[in-house]
């Protein structure tokens, strides 16, 4: 709300009011009661507007007497682009590229308009909802924090100081989407490492079961990571930051070693599998994830073979949620320990789940614990037999 008060050095009426969360004081410019009411029920009624989205460029300054640079929706969306060229990941940029293209299509933005400012909360609901037609529950939602994080850049450039993205609450997922992704069981397992078609593949299954290690972390793993005397894997999570110190079953530290002997002379810092982490640095996950639907899922029977899409192109849909992939062998290695017997406090030091940093952990949980509980878990080459 607004409110007139009087100055004591002062004969003009002023008007004082909140914007988010800034007070703003403005003097009316006049000692008439009745014209400072007058004003008065404007500034409430921009107040309003500001409130249900419709807060203009013109509105911002009659409001709070500042003037804002004139920026268009594709000036800023450039300046954007650019800025995350230079800032973010590879993935993240082309998360944003494709959202600028998106923004640009549906306001029909060109050189000349429409400004940042005419940007209304109920155009933005209307672009999403639309966004939610044909995708799922996370994707919109995606968009949605990719928007986010442009009309912050927008505000810091001077492009707009209201956020039109305020009052739109994130979409809820169907019920299929709730679906929650399994666990493999052992024969499963088993199933997956015999359809692997390469040494690539089967370190993928033995590293996701062994280690609980995402996709990313264990294609990008340089040799360095890999402790042979200590028979421990040290490395940064790229998703959490967290560090991680995992032992390394004898299943797998047979296979590491056997790929490390065949790369003779390589540098601590060299990847194990160098064409596959720079590919995952250029593209990310979605190249590993449908190659491990494809040749290894549906090989092994636990999912069935996608329809043709001519081109490569998007099926047009929403997307189906799988109810498994390769998440679901760091799910195995959860579900197997907890089946092992080990408490929740080993399985979090292992897994580093809940944000708990695994060396932090192990001023309670002790090494050989951790050792031990690895060591327990099935040879999955072997049928899941222990």
């Amino acid at each position: 709300m607004a409110w007139l008060y009087r100055r004591s050095n002062s004969s003009h009426w002023w008007i004082g009011f909140r914007h988010h969360g800034k007070q703003v004081l403005q003097s009316t410019g006049t000692d008439d009661r009745a014209e400072a009411e007058k004003r008065l029920a404007e500034v409430q009624a921009m107040l309003s507007l500001a409130r249900v989205g419709g807060l203009t460029r013109q509105t911002f300054e009659a409001l709070t007497g500042t003037r804002l640079e004139t920026w268009t929706l594709k000036a800023a969306l450039a300046d954007w682009i650019k800025t995350a060229r230079g800032s973010a990941g590879p993935r993240t940029t082309e998360k944003y590229e494709a959202l600028a293209r998106d923004l640009e299509e549906w306001f029909h933005a060109t050189d000349k308009g429409p400004l940042v400012t005419e940007i209304t909360r109920a155009s933005l609901q209307q672009f999403l909802t639309g966004k939610r037609e044909k995708l799922s529950a996370a994707s919109a939602n995606m968009a949605r924090k990719c928007l986010a994080v442009f009309f912050r850049h927008c505000r810091t450039i001077g492009a707009t100081r209201d956020n039109p993205l305020e009052g739109i609450k994130p979409f809820k997922p169907s019920r299929e989407e709730k679906r929650v992704r399994r666990a493999f069981n052992l024969a499963e397992l088993s199933r997956l490492y015999a359809a692997a078609p390469d040494d690539f593949w089967r370190y993928m299954v033995l590293g996701g079961f062994f280690t609980g290690l995402r996709l990313g972390d264990l294609v990008t793993m340089p040799i360095g990571a890999v402790d042979f005397e200590k028979r421990q894997i040290n490395l940064v999570s790229r998703k959490t930051g967290a560090a991680l110190h995992i032992p390394i079953a004898t299943p797998l530290y047979d296979f590491l070693a056997k790929i490390a002997a065949e790369r003779k002379g390589a540098k601590p810092t060299d990847y194990f599998w160098p064409e596959h982490a720079a590919r995952y640095e250029t593209t990310g996950s979605g190249w590993f994830s449908q190659r491990f639907y494809d040749l290894l899922l549906v090989k092994a029977g636990l999912a069935r073979v996608r329809p043709h899409r001519p081109n490569g192109g998007s099926r047009g849909g929403k997307r189906k949620v799988n109810e498994v992939s390769f998440h679901c062998l760091r799910h195995a290695y959860v579900s197997t320990l907890a089946a092992l017997g080990q408490n929740q406090q080993v399985v979090k030091a292992l897994a580093g789940h809940a944000g708990d940093l695994v060396n932090d952990l192990y001023t309670h949980v002790p090494h050989e614990v951790l050792h031990k509980a690895v060591a327990a878990l099935p040879d999955i080459r072997e049928g899941g037999k222990t």
